[in-house]
């Protein structure tokens, strides 16, 4: 608009697109430059929104006032913040430099000329940034994260007897072979610790509705991922209360299941050949829907202690070289939802089948983000080189994935997927056309 006139055609326009809103200053040669700090206008996009607005910046001074973190009194090439979104970051950026990192983070905003003159900063200096920020504040940042991203009446979301479902299992993330990663995370697979890279052991629990990461627990390579659930569920109970939690058949446990029932929460779980699993009750406690009742016997040795579980058997089919199909091997699956009305055998097998679509895919998407996931021997992928700095990383990498999935979820569920799926169902459905008979000849009479 000029002068409250529309352009007309054939007008030269501009056509700007908006950075930033910030006070000009103009000075006396007509320059105008805006009145702000880069660091402070750096946002993560789509990502922070599912975080929210001004989350990093709390954390960061919560960090502050518990004297967590020193506080920075001038305005320099970095802050707190800009570290913090630096790292979210550099775990969806694996094979990017520092560097190349925060230039992604400021985008357009380097293109401005602001009063306080900004550059991208030497790897040394954010990693003299990085250093005093401690691994518990990206911590934080990941339970605030943390959670379903699709809803309990969702198609896809999992449940059973009422409760939703989730997974627990762990992984192995390989690290930096620096002397210090190696002597605090070691390694597995070896007992002389000569794994080409030291490792990081990670035990998460996951739904399989939109493959969230509702909590997770870090440790070292040697660490039992039994070790670290229970651990996880004494710090988190509220995590586990109301949920039925599957795992694979090096979990199942008896501390481990007591804690998780003490939460408020419930099992199902594989058992691996030779778990002694007693008949109990009349009838060797045979239930109508084909499982049994049976017992998991306590440390103590006491009955009195022994934890009742119930157990259903099932074949694994896979088809033969000549075409027919026959049973591989029986899996046995225990579970402490006693009511089998409540949770019928056959919805017990078919919610622990979820496990896999739930632990592992979610690991194998999370591993995608980063530098040789794809096999052992092809690390390193984190790439801190001090055991503060991994554990800062590892909180932030998963923090990182969470709200790429979030966005993911919020994009198929927005008003405009809405209006698509609407589309859709309103168009007919595609069929074969219908022969109709052949028209009369020229001059015919077409009707009676």
């Amino acid at each position: 608009m000029v002068e409250d006139r529309p352009p007309s055609a054939g007008e030269p326009a501009v056509f700007c697109r908006p950075v930033v809103m910030a006070p000009a200053v103009v000075r006396r040669d007509g320059t105008i430059l805006a009145d702000a700090w880069l660091p402070d206008l750096v946002r993560l996009g789509e990502l922070e929104r599912h975080l929210g607005d001004g989350v990093i910046e709390s954390a960061v001074d919560a960090a502050v006032v518990a004297g967590r973190l020193k506080p920075r009194q001038r305005r320099r090439i970095m802050s707190y913040p800009l570290a913090v979104r630096l790292m979210l970051t550099m775990g969806l950026m694996p094979d990017a430099s520092y560097r190349e990192v925060l230039a992604r983070l400021a985008g357009l905003l380097t293109d401005i000329p602001f009063t306080r003159e900004w550059h991208v900063p030497t790897g040394k200096v954010v990693t003299d940034w990085r250093l005093p920020v401690p691994p518990s504040l990206l911590e934080d940042l990941f339970w605030q994260a943390a959670g379903p991203l699709i809803g309990d009446e969702e198609p896809s979301a999992v449940t059973l007897a009422g409760m939703p479902v989730a997974a627990a299992d762990g992984m192995l993330v390989n690290l930096a072979d620096t002397p210090a990663n190696r002597a605090f995370f070691g390694s597995a697979g070896t007992a002389d610790d000569s794994s080409p890279f030291p490792q990081l052991r990670i035990v998460a629990v996951t739904a399989r509705a939109g493959r969230a990461t509702l909590g997770a627990i870090l440790g070292q390579a040697g660490a039992g991922e039994q070790t670290l659930l229970k651990r996880l569920v004494k710090r988190r109970p509220g995590l586990f209360a109301g949920r039925v939690i599957c795992f694979d058949r090096n979990f199942p446990g008896y501390d481990l299941i007591t804690a998780i029932l003490q939460a408020g929460g419930h099992v199902i779980a594989r058992v691996k050949e030779g778990i002694s699993l007693p008949f109990d009750g009349p009838k060797g406690g045979w239930l109508p829907d084909g499982s049994r009742m049976t017992w998991l016997n306590a440390p103590s040795g006491r009955k009195q202690d022994r934890l009742p579980v119930r157990a259903t058997e099932h074949s694994v089919i896979l088809p033969s070289g000549g075409g027919e199909e026959e049973p591989s091997q029986t899996c046995t699956v225990i579970t402490t939802l006693l009511d089998h009305q409540a949770a019928p055998a056959d919805q017990v097998r078919d919610t622990y089948l979820t496990r896999w679509s739930a632990s592992e895919t979610t690991f194998g998407e999370d591993k995608s983000t980063i530098t040789g996931a794809g096999r052992r021997t092809c690390g390193p992928v984190l790439r801190s080189g001090c055991p503060r700095l991994v554990i800062q990383e590892a909180w932030a990498w998963l923090t990182a994935t969470q709200l790429v999935r979030a966005s993911e979820a919020a994009a198929l569920r927005s008003r405009y997927a809405a209006a698509r799926a609407l589309r859709r169902r309103s168009r007919q459905e595609v069929t074969a056309p219908t022969r109709h008979p052949s028209p009369p000849p020229c001059g015919t009479p077409s009707g009676p």
